[in-house]
């Protein structure tokens, strides 16, 4: 993986654009937004998410100001090479430098790419830049129990369950159980 930073930034933000064999990820931008609205306003996408908020234009920007700004989240957008099509986006977030770890989210929101390696390669691409460039020793990732898909891809990608939570969180009015996966540093070969 290649790592490229951009010493111009938009509005204080540095922007990185990480190399993969098909993919590349690049800094989200404030205008992504649109994408990042309709994405996640599609029913494929957010039956998985943990926050069911309606993701307005307004509560978007804010997460950039807020989350991404501030240095809590470090969000990219997934290209495809061939193209530049964007097609998702993959983040860390609730970083805590103090005791190393952040968790993983990802959403891909071009249902044509989704099961063709683009989620593996952006997960491993996202791996290397914590542990080598932000020199975090764990990720994590939040699943709902009945994602199972999610769950086995992030399994077949070395992370290891480590805990059930059950009715954890309340969506929709019924408490859903969460599982909580983890990939230690220590455990990969770099």
């Amino acid at each position: 993986m290649s790592i490229y930073m951009s010493t111009e930034s938009e509005k204080t933000m540095e922007q990185l654009r990480l190399e993969g064999s098909h993919i590349y990820l690049r800094s989200i931008t404030y205008e992504d937004t649109p994408l990042i609205v309709k994405w996640r306003a599609q029913d494929n996408v957010k039956r998985y998410f943990i926050y069911r908020g309606e993701l307005t234009t307004e509560v978007h920007t804010n997460w950039m100001k807020t989350q991404v700004e501030a240095g809590h989240v470090v969000q990219f957008i997934v290209c495809m090479k061939e193209n530049d099509r964007p097609v998702g986006s993959v983040y860390l977030r609730d970083i805590d430098k103090d005791e190393m770890k952040a968790e993983y989210g990802v959403f891909l929101g071009e249902e044509d790419i989704r099961g063709h390696g683009v989620g593996s390669e952006a997960l491993q691409m996202v791996l290397d830049y914590a542990y080598n460039v932000m020199r975090l020793k764990l990720v994590y990732a939040r699943a709902l129990s009945d994602n199972a898909a999610s769950i086995g891809h992030f399994i077949s990608c070395g992370f290891v369950r480590e805990k059930y939570l059950e009715k954890n969180v309340l969506l929709d009015g019924e408490y859903r159980d969460v599982v909580i996966l983890a990939k230690r540093r220590d455990d990969c070969k770099m």
